[in-house]
């Protein structure tokens, strides 16, 4: 009986350690397998931290480049315990950011390619001048070389001295009048983003019969828009109708991402009768990252027209919903008479009056003098043909807006209002003799370059004062784009005037179609006033400068005896006895950066490792 008990006792125990080993292996799988879960579950969330911060150091390097601020090729940014490793590659229009994410040696790695959109000023002319006209001096000469011919546009009179001489074609458009514009700007209107509201519309009436030659829109933009088409439309009892009177290109790349006026010539400028309304038109389609936005007046002050929107306009039954407020807009009529005058010119000449000039090519006028009239039938070459009763030039566009130059003064600032060092100089400026760098960067006072200093230009330059580059009879002083530029071009913006002598040195960066743009917004137009450079000029050059474009806005660009430049671009210009331009090639394709914002765009973002 007790060796029974003691066998049952034995078994017992046994079932019960087989128990208990059974309950802790179940104890210990359990464990591990929490464990697992839990270390699974720690490296997931570790590699969601490595992945962020990845993500940080591909945002925070997309902030710096689409703001123009300064930032390191190769950095690590720290984030709550974790770091990512950042690389910036490529060139000046494309560029490549890699950022690996790291928690714990856990890695995960982005990959982002930008690609920068330029703008591209329409330099197709040798001398493009606004409405203060052209004059040139004995034997003064626009030509080209390599093969292309210099031809001039220019919204003024063109008059020249004996011997003064074009070589390629000649265009004086009709002289322009503001006939109608309301400017109060206080509230956004949208257009583009989305339907219903895709064609935006606004009326108009003039008080005199004329043709339309330029329209003015106050706009901005979000993101890259593509180009759109700008149309004038007949009234149809309140709304526009679908007949077009014209049509012109609104050209997004002068648009930037915030608001300036727009010019837009008219091609082919339709004559408009008094006290009857019509219709600008924007006609878009709906993209919600890139699209419009027209800037108006909510308090409907404009008396003379109103505002609409439609989802097509050209639909068989459009409809047209008014919206509350008065768009901005110019409009400008022609009718006033401009003229060329005793210039000798190898192509063709477009003008409403050619006054004693000898033309080789065809004339096209309102009006010609015989003395050139006989010239251009009895050239001992080939004589021409008389297009008499021809229409007027179109108002030609200027390559650059007021929008791109605020752009670019941005850019100046490393994106930054108000700039702060490296990017703010403060006062007058004057580098060290020798080479050095610079921008980019704002300058508040002066920049003087007058002991042999040559600028390497590494950014665009903003100078609220003036320009002045002098060297002596021996020494040179100049800009440069840094070789980093490579095909773009590089700009100099001075809201003072711009002074150039005794040097010889203005490059782009050494690659084909890269130039150095000196650009001014000084007013100086002749005049005489305390504010201006030589000869009351906004821009004064002595010079040769066959590596640069010169552009004043708004004032006179006064060219010195025999001086050869490249190209030129100015509200009014004057060359001085046998100075020339001589236009080349490669000005068309000049490129530069769209400025510090929306230039940027993203191509490509994905998780590379």
């Amino acid at each position: 009986m007790n060796q029974l008990t003691r066998q049952e006792g034995f078994a017992a125990l046994f079932f019960t350690i087989i128990i208990l080993a059974l309950i802790f292996a179940i104890g210990i799988s359990v464990a591990i397998l929490t464990l697992g879960q839990q270390i699974i579950s720690a490296n997931i969330t570790k590699s969601n931290q490595a992945y962020y911060a990845a993500e940080a150091g591909i945002e925070d390097s997309l902030l710096r480049i689409q703001k123009g601020k300064l930032y390191v090729a190769d950095n690590t940014l720290s984030i709550n315990g974790a770091s990512a490793d950042i690389n910036i590659s490529g060139s000046p229009t494309q560029k490549t950011v890699t950022s690996q994410g790291n928690l714990n040696n856990i890695l995960r790695t982005i990959t982002t390619v930008l690609k920068l959109n330029t703008t591209t000023p329409a330099f197709y002319y040798g001398a493009q001048i606004g409405e203060g006209g052209l004059k040139m001096e004995n034997n003064s000469r626009i030509e080209g070389i390599g093969g292309v011919i210099g031809n001039v546009y220019s919204n003024g009179n063109i008059d020249g001295d004996p011997g003064a001489t074009i070589t390629g074609d000649v265009f004086v458009a009709s002289g322009t009048d503001l006939n109608q514009q309301w400017a109060v700007c206080n509230n956004d209107q949208v257009f583009g983003q989305s339907s219903p509201v895709l064609d935006l519309a606004q009326s108009f009436k003039t008080n005199k019969t004329e043709r339309l030659v330029q329209v003015s829109l106050y706009l901005e933009k979000n993101g890259n828009p593509k180009n759109r088409t700008l149309r004038i439309l007949t009234d149809d009892n309140g709304s526009p109708s679908t007949t077009v009177l014209t049509s012109a290109t609104l050209d997004a790349s002068k648009v930037t991402d915030t608001y300036g006026w727009i010019n837009v010539a008219i091609p082919n400028p339709p004559l408009l009768t008094a006290n009857t309304f019509y219709w600008l038109i924007v006609d878009t389609k709906a993209d919600s990252n890139k699209y419009w936005i027209w800037c108006k007046d909510q308090n409907e002050g404009y008396g003379n027209g109103v505002a609409k929107y439609s989802p097509d306009w050209n639909d068989d039954n459009p409809s047209w919903t008014q919206i509350t407020g008065d768009l901005n807009i110019k409009i400008w009529l022609g009718g006033i008479i401009t003229s060329i005058e005793e210039v000798r010119i190898y192509g063709n000449a477009y003008a409403n009056t050619i006054l004693n000039s000898e033309i080789q090519g065809d004339a096209y006028y309102q009006f010609i003098d015989q003395s050139s009239l006989d010239w251009l039938n009895n050239y001992s070459g080939s004589p021409g043909t008389a297009h008499p009763d021809s229409p007027d030039p179109a108002v030609g566009d200027m390559p650059v807006s007021d929008a791109n130059i605020q752009e670019w003064k941005d850019e100046a600032g490393c994106g930054q209002q108000p700039p702060t060092p490296p990017c703010l100089i403060e006062g007058d400026y004057s580098p060290p003799p020798g080479t050095s760098s610079l921008g980019p960067v704002t300058i508040t006072g002066n920049l003087n370059l007058t002991n042999r200093q040559l600028l390497e230009i590494t950014g665009t330059v903003y100078v609220q004062g003036n320009i002045d580059i002098e060297g002596g009879a021996s020494l040179e002083s100049g800009m440069k784009c840094s070789t980093s530029y490579e095909e773009l071009s590089c700009i100099v913006i001075s809201d003072g005037w711009i002074h150039v002598k005794n040097n010889k040195i203005f490059q782009g960066s050494g690659q084909p179609g890269s130039y150095l743009m000196l650009l001014t917004t000084s007013d100086c137009q002749g005049e005489e006033t305390s504010t201006c450079t030589h000869h009351n000029a906004a821009m004064d050059i002595h010079n040769n400068a066959t590596g640069a474009i010169f552009y004043a806005t708004d004032g006179l660009i006064y060219l010195h005896n025999g001086v050869i430049i490249s190209e030129i671009v100015g509200y009014k210009v004057q060359l001085k006895e046998n100075a020339m331009i001589q236009y080349e090639q490669g000005l068309v394709d000049a490129q530069f950066s769209a400025g510090p914002g929306a230039a940027w765009e993203v191509q490509r973002w994905q998780e590379t490792e």
